[in-house]
């Protein structure tokens, strides 16, 4: 697992979270577009642990 990967989505949880609260808005265009990169980055780790699962 790429642990560079883990702590980016980890840092985005982060800023989404502040951004959210910051603006008291989950439906604020700078939260959405945070979450919309977190569900990216949330794809490829679930398909690296699919490939992995595979191989062993």
């Amino acid at each position: 697992m790429d642990k560079q990967l883990l702590m980016q989505l980890e840092q985005l949880r982060n800023e989404m979270v502040e951004t959210a609260i910051s603006e008291q808005n989950l439906l604020h265009r700078d939260v959405l577009e945070l979450s919309q990169s977190l569900d990216e980055i949330i794809v490829r780790v679930q398909s690296e642990r699919r490939m992995l699962a595979r191989t062993t």
